[in-house]
């Protein structure tokens, strides 16, 4: 029977898509997997005894971001980044990751695991330009759709987001969520998960109640999604709602 260790190793070993990078507690770099040298052009020898951060573009460095990152994931166990990597050619590949810190009796040590979304980073970038093809998707979707700029004032939201929470017109540009004419959000639990989304980054995927009376509620699934631009000046928060 295979112990956890096993699992891992074949893992690091197997894996096509998730690029690992395994560090010490101070973030320099031990190995890395066949999938991140195809992915990202580095081997391990590249980059042993490294400090992570080279990784990054030098805006993020010099805002501290690899520190920021390794701080937060020795103090919580775990933490969550989309940013750049930069390539060992220069190119700059738009990646999802999340840090973990491992321990066992006689070791400690943090493993990143890297996913590479730059073709998604890139439509979504195109969606945002494109306004005109941005309403149309937003009409011919069937769940709720509801997007927010980086305040959480509502840049629009779509047919099925007003069916749901009954909206008789239209929610207005630029309004707060709590005056989106349902009492729904403006409950403290909502609003709070919403902001926790923007200030930490952490995705959103969770079932509530609508409605109070107990002959006329529905259940709701609220997912998210951030929406960045390459220096988050634009960065937008994207609520798809689904009546469960």
């Amino acid at each position: 029977m295979l112990n956890a260790a096993d699992y891992f190793n074949a893992l690091f070993k197997n894996t096509q898509v998730n690029g690992i990078v395994i560090m010490d507690m101070d973030g320099m770099i031990k190995q890395v997997n066949d999938a991140f040298t195809k992915a990202y052009g580095y081997t391990t020898q590249d980059l042993q005894s490294k400090f992570y951060g080279v990784l990054f573009t030098e805006k993020d460095r010099t805002l501290l971001k690899p520190e920021i990152e390794l701080n937060m994931t020795i103090r919580e166990g775990s933490s969550t980044d989309e940013n750049y990597i930069v390539h060992k050619d220069g190119t700059l590949l738009w990646v999802t990751g999340e840090s973990v810190l491992v321990k066992d009796e006689t070791h400690t040590g943090i493993v990143k695991i890297i996913h590479n979304i730059h073709a998604q980073k890139q439509l979504e970038r195109y969606l945002l330009a494109s306004n005109e093809l941005l309403n149309d998707l937003f009409d011919s979707v069937k769940s709720g759709l509801l997007l927010l700029d980086g305040r959480l004032r509502v840049i629009r939201a779509n047919s099925a987001f007003l069916k749901i929470f009954d909206c008789s017109t239209a929610v207005v540009e630029g309004s707060k969520i709590r005056e989106i004419p349902n009492a729904f959000w403006s409950e403290q639990e909502v609003r709070n998960d919403i902001r926790t989304v923007i200030t930490k980054g952490h995705a959103l995927k969770k079932e509530y109640v609508v409605g109070n009376d107990k002959s006329n509620f529905s259940k709701i699934q609220i997912t998210s999604k951030l929406l960045n631009s390459e220096d988050n000046a634009e960065r937008r928060l994207l609520l798809v709602i689904k009546k469960l």
